[in-house]
Parts: structure tokens; C-alpha cells; sequence
């Protein structure tokens, strides 16, 4: 009683102290624990601590059997907060009759803060791992996903397609004439219309859709859920958007076309094939004149 880190406290049927540790006076500032006989959880704690108490020491009281291992919170009015682990048990006199209430409680703060503190940081590890992973599926200057998740994607649908009987679409586009741009403008200004074409494709497709910067100035949309009519109409309104929103940047002012592919997971089986043929549609609009949809 007087050398235990835990308090230990022993009351009566009305749950009034009757005895308590030298730890149990001490946390609350009493200098004799005989000082707190008479008194109850009413005298130091708030009262919405002292009902959840209370209601552990009738339960004790009328069934006979301990509460065990109670995690219990004190709110303290200067700002703190103390966790105790508390256990509860029926007091008996010589005959056996239930006489009242004893038991002890840990201050267990400093693991409950060690607790917490492990659960920032594994939400913080996650929100990092969530943006590593984002990072590591993005194209860097375009903002859109890169090469390797179009593929991982692609073989996804698949299974999909297996499964579920899912389709999909692809539109592949090759900006026109990109090297002659570079080699007028420079490639800062190269860098300036891959963003914007990336702008672009964003701007126009619609949130289910999946765009892509594959390689250099070529991009890929998937349709997630798009047959090739859907395909074809999502990339003639990209090469009229082309005709309508010129290129602005650093004084100078010029536009692009775009040669397009599509194709459709119902043509052919296979996220390989279905990309294969969308890819010579695409050079087969290079060969015919570029600025076109095949």
C-alpha cells in the first residue's frame, strides 16, 4: 500500500473511500491518504469520468464479478490528459457478504502517448507510401501516368475483360511534326506543348478515362469502359480542339495536329493486340497525311 507505483483504494456500498495508498493520495494531491476517507471519485474527477466509474463499481457490486483491465481517461482541467488501466473487484467481510468495492489502476499515459504517437507516424508512412507509389506510376513533366503503368493497366483490363466481360478502348496520338518544333523553338518549348497537349487530353476526356504520356510525344487514353465508336468520337473532338486553342508561350505562338489510332478490346483479345492495332492506326494516319483519326 505504501510503496506500490499503483493506487490501490478500497470503499464501501455508497462508494466512499475507506482506505487508500500513499500513490493514491499522492495523485491528487492529498498528503494523508487518511484524508480521503468519506470522500469519493466525485471530489477529483469530472463528472463525466465519475459515471463511467460508478457504473463499473454497481456492476461489481451486484453481480459479484471484477471489472478487469477498464482503460479509463482523466481529462484534467489544466489541459492533461491521464490514461489508467484500471481492474475492480468486490470487497467481501469474513462471511462473505459484498461490502463494497477495492481495487488498483496503473498510469499507463506514457504508452497511450506512444500508441498515439505510432499512429501519426504509420498515417504518415502511408500518406508517403501513397505518394511514392503516386510518383512512381507519374510522368514527371506531363503529370499524366507513365509508359509502365499504361502496360500494367492495359494487362488489368484484361482480366477484367475475362472476368467480368469488361471492355475497353484505346486511342494512341502522336503530336504531328513534334522534331520540327523542337528544332525551331527549342526544347523548352518542347517541354511548353507536351504540358499543354497533356492539358489538353485532361481537359477532354472524361474522369473514368485514363491518360497516358507513353514516350516522348506520344500519349495514350483508356477508355475503361469504351467501345471503338466511343473511341473514334473522344479522339475527333481532340483533333478539333487542336484547330481551335493555339499554342501561347514565351512570345511565341504556334499550333498542333495530332495523328491518331484506336482500337477496341472487342476487335481483338488481347491488351498486346488491341495495342499493337491501335498503334499501326496510328502510323497508318502519319502515312495518310497526318491530323486524322484511322
Amino acid at each position: 500500500m505504501n510503496n506500490s507505483e499503483d493506487t490501490i483504494y478500497f470503499k464501501n456500498l455508497d462508494s466512499q473511500f475507506i482506505l487508500n495508498s500513499k500513490a493514491h493520495a499522492n495523485q491528487f494531491n492529498e498528503k494523508d491518504p487518511r484524508d480521503m476517507i468519506g470522500k469519493s471519485n466525485y471530489d477529483y474527477f469530472p463528472p463525466e469520468f465519475v459515471k463511467v466509474a460508478l457504473e463499473d463499481e454497481r456492476s461489481v457490486i451486484e453481480s459479484g464479478k471484477p471489472v478487469l483491465g477498464r482503460i479509463e481517461r482523466w481529462d484534467k482541467p489544466n489541459g492533461e490528459t491521464i490514461w489508467f488501466q484500471a481492474y475492480k473487484y468486490p470487497l467481501y467481510d469474513l462471511q462473505g457478504n459484498i461490502i463494497g468495492t477495492w481495487g488498483n489502476s496503473r498510469n499507463i499515459t506514457p504508452l497511450m502517448e506512444a500508441e498515439e504517437e505510432l499512429k501519426r507516424l504509420n498515417i504518415q508512412l502511408r500518406e508517403a507510401n501513397r505518394r511514392l507509389e503516386n510518383l512512381s506510376i507519374r510522368d514527371s513533366l506531363s503529370g499524366l501516368y507513365n509508359h509502365r503503368h499504361f502496360f500494367n493497366t492495359l494487362e488489368e483490363l484484361d482480366h477484367r475483360l475475362e472476368r467480368y466481360g469488361h471492355t475497353y478502348a484505346i486511342i494512341l496520338l502522336d503530336v504531328d511534326n513534334f522534331k520540327i518544333v523542337n528544332d525551331s523553338f527549342g526544347h523548352l518549348f518542347g517541354d511548353a506543348v507536351i504540358q499543354w497537349v497533356s492539358n489538353l487530353i485532361n481537359r477532354s476526356t472524361r474522369l473514368e478515362d485514363l491518360c497516358f504520356r507513353i514516350g516522348g510525344d506520344e500519349f495514350g487514353i483508356i477508355l475503361q469502359d469504351g467501345n471503338l465508336e466511343n473511341a473514334r468520337l473522344a479522339a475527333e473532338k481532340l483533333c478539333t480542339l487542336t484547330h481551335e486553342n493555339a499554342i501561347h508561350e514565351e512570345g511565341i505562338t504556334t499550333s498542333v495536329t495530332f495523328s491518331i489510332g484506336v482500337a477496341s478490346s472487342l476487335e481483338l483479345k488481347g491488351a498486346k493486340n488491341v495495342y499493337e492495332l491501335a498503334d499501326q492506326r496510328m502510323y497508318l494516319s502519319k502515312e495518310n497525311g497526318k491530323n486524322q483519326v484511322n
